[in-house]
């Protein structure tokens, strides 16, 4: 682990790239036996300004991915806010892109995730992120369910499209689904309007 993994307090920063986003520190304690944290806490987390519109509709589902070293997901915006951390040892390279209709289209914002930082990510904000351990449990608290007939309110991106400046890392042996191969550029994505979220 980096010298910046146990210790840090609890802390927020707003993403000024994409309006919405937060960043947040999350302390982390470790001793012989390993480590623990607590991930999500509401009643420390809204006064740093999460926000109380997560829980308004009263649903929450609680998703884990796992994933091996250079496998590359995304990029994907559902109807649903997200809170996105990593639930082992694992680290990520994650990337989000504001698909909402407005002035920060098109914005993006990168950074490192393990275990000790987690991200509020607002709807309408495609999120994807590359294994850069040897493995990962990437871990999304959304504030809906999952339904097959939302699909078709979600919006992609291509991760690999010039435009939009995202720095991968060893993108030539990234492992990538035929879907998220195939997502559209950005020139070619419809801004996902405030009704359609």
């Amino acid at each position: 682990m980096s010298e910046d993994f146990f210790g840090k307090p609890l802390a927020v920063r707003e993403i000024s790239e994409i309006p919405g986003m937060l960043e947040f520190d999350i302390p982390v304690h470790g001793d012989n036996r390993g480590w623990f944290k607590e991930n999500f806490q509401k009643e420390k987390m809204i006064p740093l300004g999460f926000p109380t519109s997560f829980f308004t509709e009263g649903k929450l589902q609680n998703n884990v991915s796992f994933s091996r070293k250079d496998v590359l997901r995304g990029l994907h915006a559902e109807p649903w806010d997200k809170y996105i951390s990593v639930a082992d040892n694992g680290r990520v390279l994650g990337a989000w892109v504001d698909l909402r209709e407005g002035a920060s289209f098109g914005h993006v914002y990168q950074t490192e995730i393990n275990a000790s930082k987690g991200i509020f990510v607002p709807r309408g904000v495609a999120n994807g992120f590359q294994v850069l351990s040897d493995f990962v449990s990437y871990s999304y608290l959304v504030n809906d369910y999952w339904a097959l007939e939302l699909k078709p309110k979600y919006a992609f991106v291509n991760y690999a499209d010039p435009a939009l400046g995202i720095k991968w890392k060893n993108i030539a042996n990234a492992e990538v689904s035929d879907a998220d191969e195939n997502h559209p550029l950005l020139s070619d994505v419809k801004p996902l309007s405030a009704d359609s979220l």
